[in-house]
């Protein structure tokens, strides 16, 4: 039986009220319905019976609001190292398991590459987080020592194929394929 370690997502600091909730729901709802661009904070008010004047308060933008979505998702993905695997096997595994965690929400993956791609400078302190996330789950499935390229080029390969996958370049299983090849490329197969 091998040793699994669970983490959980430092600043781990949330949103969860019932309007903010309700603000979730309705955007998700929409982006299973709609396309993102047709998408207004007009439509998420109506939808999720909050005036805009409240939903301002809480998001600036409808961008913000499927970023903030995002990253409670991320957060929320399991980060359990087993440290009987390989380095290899253990950031696959890990990658793999980001890269399909939108994979049943074409809508919401392509408005979330949409949302952190973009200029919009209410997601920024937003994108910083989830780069911060990234940044862990990398280092955490390294272990110590790896060299700081080695991560970074992780890092920007895992950015790379989450981009590529929600605009629907190829679907998320390739994608993750692809990303898994890359992975054993960049780090030795070695325990």
């Amino acid at each position: 039986m091998s040793d699994v370690v669970h983490l959980r997502s430092y600043d781990d600091r949330s949103r969860d009220d019932e309007e903010t909730r309700e603000i979730v729901r309705a955007t998700v709802e929409l982006l299973r319905e709609i396309p993102y661009s047709d998408i207004t904070m007009a439509a998420i008010s109506k939808r999720s019976g909050v005036s805009v004047g409240s939903l301002r308060e809480q998001f600036w933008s409808k961008d913000a609001i499927v970023a903030e979505i995002y990253l409670h998702r991320l957060r929320a993905a399991p980060l359990d190292v087993d440290v009987d695997l390989g380095v290899q096997e253990r950031m696959v595994a890990q990658f793999s398991h980001l890269v399909m965690l939108l994979a049943d929400e074409p809508g919401l993956a392509a408005a979330c590459s949409s949302a952190l791609v973009g200029a919009d400078p209410s997601v920024r302190s937003v994108r910083e987080r989830i780069h911060a996330e990234y940044h862990r789950r990398v280092r955490t499935m390294l272990r110590s020592g790896a060299w700081p390229e080695v991560t970074q080029t992780l890092e920007f390969g895992l950015v790379g194929a989450l981009v590529h996958a929600s605009c629907g370049i190829d679907n998320f299983q390739q994608t993750a394929d692809d990303l898994a090849r890359m992975v054993a490329t960049v780090l030795p197969d070695s325990r």
